[in-house]
Parts: structure tokens; sequence; C-alpha cells
């Protein structure tokens, strides 16, 4: 009985490597890609490193391409502008000004069609704080028009930088 046993399994045995070496249809088969000139696919923890590093060099693209987009917008330029032109705001920071990266994940930044609303990082060499800026927009393609913009230091001191007077200018207006 041992023997047949054997016999049986000398069976199974030559049936499974029979079926893992016999060449699959080309259509079935699946080959990650290859270094030039190898024969050998790219080994699975090779491949998971150059997906993460492509993942990861992807998402920082996107972010840096935010960043430079909302650098851009009229509203963020039109609120950094009014700051330059606040001595008192100025000096509360103290010189030289810095403005950070938004934090792109604040809730209180928001922008639509019509509204826009951002909290800009900045610090100088006395203080920290941010710029608090409220602008809209009556339709697409059309001015942003500053509505609010203020600076809140780390302390808690708000320092109103602009609110815009009963006539505006396309720029948001001037105080």
């Amino acid at each position: 009985m041992s023997h047949a046993g054997q016999g049986n399994y000398n069976l199974l045995e030559s049936s499974v490597s029979d079926s893992c070496s016999r060449p699959r249809p080309p259509e079935l088969s699946f080959k990650l890609s290859k270094f030039p000139g190898s024969k050998m696919p790219l080994p699975l923890g090779k491949l998971v490193f150059l997906s993460s590093v492509v993942a990861s060099g992807s998402c920082t693209l996107i972010y840096y391409l935010t960043q430079k987009a909302f650098s851009k917008a009229s509203y963020y330029q039109l609120a950094l502008e009014q700051l330059h032109r606040r001595p008192e705001a100025l000096e509360a920071l103290g010189p030289p000004l810095r403005v950070h990266d938004l934090r792109l994940t604040d809730q209180c930044n928001f922008v639509d069609i019509a509204d826009a609303q951002l909290k800009i990082p900045v610090s100088g060499s006395k203080s920290e704080g941010h710029l608090y800026v409220s602008s809209s927009r009556g339709a697409p393609f059309q001015r942003w028009h500053l509505q609010e913009v203020f600076l809140e230091l780390k302390d808690g001191q708000q320092i109103p930088v602009f609110k815009p007077s009963g006539d505006t200018d396309g720029e948001g207006g001037k105080q």
C-alpha cells in the first residue's frame, strides 16, 4: 500500500511540475516591466520602491503647483500688497517679512467661483501670525475685490490691514 501511495505522490508531483512549467498563452502571461537588456522581470520590491518614488514625486509636484497657483492669484497678491502698506502690521512682525506656504488642508483656506478666504502664514523677526483674507467677485472672469484683510499675531493681537470704504476701485479699494 505504501508503494501505491508513493506512486500517486509521484503522479501528483509530475502533474504539478508540468502545469507550472507549461508556457502560458501570450494573452494570459503577465510580466512586469524589465530592466533594459534583461530577460528577468522587475522584482516586486523594486517595483514597489519605484512606484512609491513616482507617487511621492507626483504628490510633491501637485503640492508645489497648487502653492504656486495660490501665490499668483489676485486675491492673494492684493492682500499682500495691503499688508505691505500697513507700517503698524509690518512693525509688529518685524523685518524681514516672510510669507510661508498655505496649509492646503486648513479649512480656513477656501476658494470657489465667487468667494475666496485664505489664512496666509507670515512671520518676521519679532513675531509670527496669519493674514486672514476675505475676497469676492460678482461672476467668473471678473476681478476679485478684497472684503477684509487682517493680521492675527500668535499672541492673539489683531491688526486690521484692509476694510473696504464706501467706494472701491478695481483693485479692491483703498483705505
